[in-house]
């Protein structure tokens, strides 16, 4: 039992365990009163905005079954055990874009949404690409897509892209950018 302020925790019950994620509950005293909360165990992930030259970025179009439709995003996975997170970022580029990195330069690090999921993500540029051919991995459904950067940002502005981790990227290199 681990006693955090009024909040104890009693311990956890899983509920589900797949190939990304496992749901469990968290068992929990809060006030004297025994409760519980649903978390979403993910772990570590990284996402990428990659320019292929100053003014140009790759993202992907891919379907998403959560959402049962494609969404237009920046490249992203999950960091396996052991791996690093500037490792998983070659890893998925090739994956999802068929491109290598030699330039990484790492944005944050932010939880995208601790009301129900530990995700930690990575945000990352990469620059320098070198075309090695894409590896899809056999779940995936991605297309790549090439743009301008200020399209890219427009779309951003305006509401079009909708993707958390891509507003994020967006927004942190602007930022970044503006000093």
């Amino acid at each position: 039992m681990l006693r955090l302020g009024e909040v104890e925790i009693l311990g956890e019950q899983p509920i589900y365990s797949g190939r990304k994620v496992s749901l469990k509950k968290l068992l929990l005293r809060i006030r004297g009163k025994e409760t519980f909360h649903e978390v979403i165990d993910f772990g570590q992930s990284v996402a990428i905005l990659p320019f292929i030259s100053d003014g140009e970025v790759i993202l992907i179009k891919q379907f998403r079954g959560p959402l049962r439709g494609w969404i237009l995003e920046i490249p992203a996975g999950k960091i396996d055990e052991g791996e690093d997170p500037e490792d998983t970022c070659v890893r998925e580029l090739i994956e999802e874009i068929g491109y290598r990195p030699n330039r990484l330069e790492k944005l944050a690090s932010c939880y995208l949404s601790p009301g129900y999921s530990n995700e930690l993500i990575h945000v990352f540029v990469a620059r320098d690409l070198v075309y090695v051919g894409q590896k899809l991995e056999e779940h995936e459904a991605i297309h790549v897509v090439r743009m301008g950067y200020g399209e890219l940002l427009r779309m951003v502005l305006d509401g079009n892209i909708v993707d958390a981790k891509t507003v994020i990227a967006v927004s942190l290199y602007e930022l970044k950018k503006r000093g």
